[in-house]
C-alpha cells in the first residue's frame, strides 16, 4: 500500500467547506504554504471520504469496497449520506479495482503500516458468514498488506482503527490514550501490536481534570510527504500532544502544524476521517 507518508496530494469533500468552516479554512491554509496540491471530491454525501473512497495500493491503482456501515443503515436520513467512492475515484480517472467489491469495509478501519493493514475486529461483524481464512486472504491479496486485527471495542460503534492508533516509522506504531477511557482495552491492543511491531508508543497527558473527551484525537493527523497536520481543540492536551509526537516524528521537524479541529470533532471524527490522501507521481496530474 501507498504510506501516509509518501502522499502527495489531499482531497476532501466539496460540503467541508461548509460544515466545518474554520477546520476546513485552517487545513487548506497549510497545504498551501506548504504547497500541497488538494482538491474538492463532487458528488458526495458526507464529508468522511476517508471512509467511502478507495485505498491506495500502488501508483494509479486503487482498491474499492462495498461501503454501507451498519451505522449509517438505521435510518433513511443516514443510508442518504452513504457515498459510492468507488464510482467518484473513476471519475477522476484512477483506475479501481473491485477485488473487494463485496466486503463491507470502512476506510477509516484500515491504518497502513509498512506491509500490515490494521483493522479492527468490526471487519468481521460487518461480513458474517465468511470462510475466515480465505476472508482474510482476500483482503491481504487485495491490499498487499499482512492483516493486524485489533479487538473491536463495542461501545464505540464506528470501530475504525484511526482511532486508535497510527504508523510512524520505523516498525512504531503510536497508540491513542486509550487508557484514558478503558485502561482492559487498551491492554488488549497493546498486546497485540507489541506482537507484530518492534515498539509500541502511547499518548500520555498530564492534566489537572480528567483527560478531555476529544483528546483521543490527536493521532487521527492529516499526514503527507511534505507536512503533518495535527488538530487543536482549545485544551491543555494540545501543547503536549505536540510535543510528544514531534518527539516521536524527527523526520517532520519543522513541518508539523496544529489547526483548530473543534467544528470538525464535534461531528466524531478528524483530519484523517476527513481527508483522502493519495500518491500522485505516477498518477494522472490534475489541476486544484
Amino acid at each position: 500500500m501507498i504510506e501516509d507518508n509518501q502522499c502527495n496530494r489531499v482531497f476532501f469533500s466539496a460540503l467541508l467547506g461548509k460544515r466545518c468552516p474554520i477546520a476546513f479554512r485552517g487545513l487548506t491554509e497549510v497545504l498551501d504554504k506548504y504547497a500541497v496540491p488538494w482538491s474538492l471530491l463532487e458528488g458526495t454525501n458526507d464529508i468522511w471520504c476517508r471512509d467511502y473512497m478507495p485505498v491506495q495500493v500502488l501508483p494509479n491503482q486503487f482498491v474499492g469496497y462495498d461501503y454501507h456501515p451498519d451505522y449509517l443503515l438505521r435510518n433513511a436520513k443516514d443510508e442518504a449520506t452513504i457515498t459510492d467512492g468507488n464510482e467518484i475515484c473513476s471519475k477522476l480517472g484512477y483506475a479501481c479495482s473491485n477485488m473487494l467489491g463485496m466486503v463491507k469495509i470502512d476506510g477509516g478501519n484500515v491504518v497502513k503500516a509498512s506491509g500490515r493493514a490494521i483493522m479492527t475486529g468490526k471487519i468481521f461483524e460487518e461480513n458474517p458468514g465468511v470462510n475466515l481464512s480465505e476472508f482474510i486472504r482476500c483482503i491481504e491479496t487485495a491490499l498487499g498488506a499482512r492483516l493486524v486485527v485489533l479487538p473491536w471495542d463495542s461501545n464505540e460503534e464506528f470501530g475504525h482503527s484511526d482511532g486508535i492508533c497510527r504508523y510512524i516509522g520505523e516498525d512504531r506504531v503510536l497508540l491513542t490514550n486509550y487508557a484514558d477511557f478503558d485502561s482492559k482495552m487498551a491492554v488488549r491492543f497493546r498486546n497485540i501490536l507489541n506482537a507484530c511491531f518492534k515498539c509500541v508508543e502511547e499518548m500520555k497527558f498530564c492534566t489537572k481534570k480528567k483527560p478531555h473527551k476529544h483528546s483521543w484525537a490527536y493521532i487521527n493527523w492529516l499526514q503527507t510527504e511534505q507536512v503533518l497536520i495535527l488538530p487543536k481543540f482549545g485544551i491543555e492536551e494540545d501543547e503536549q500532544a505536540f510535543e510528544q509526537i514531534s518527539q516521536l516524528m524527527p523526520e517532520y521537524a519543522g513541518r508539523i502544524e496544529m489547526v483548530d479541529a473543534r467544528d470538525l470533532v464535534i461531528h466524531g471524527g478528524c483530519f484523517n476521517c476527513c481527508s483522502w490522501t493519495i500518491r500522485e507521481e505516477q498518477c494522472r496530474a490534475m489541476s486544484q
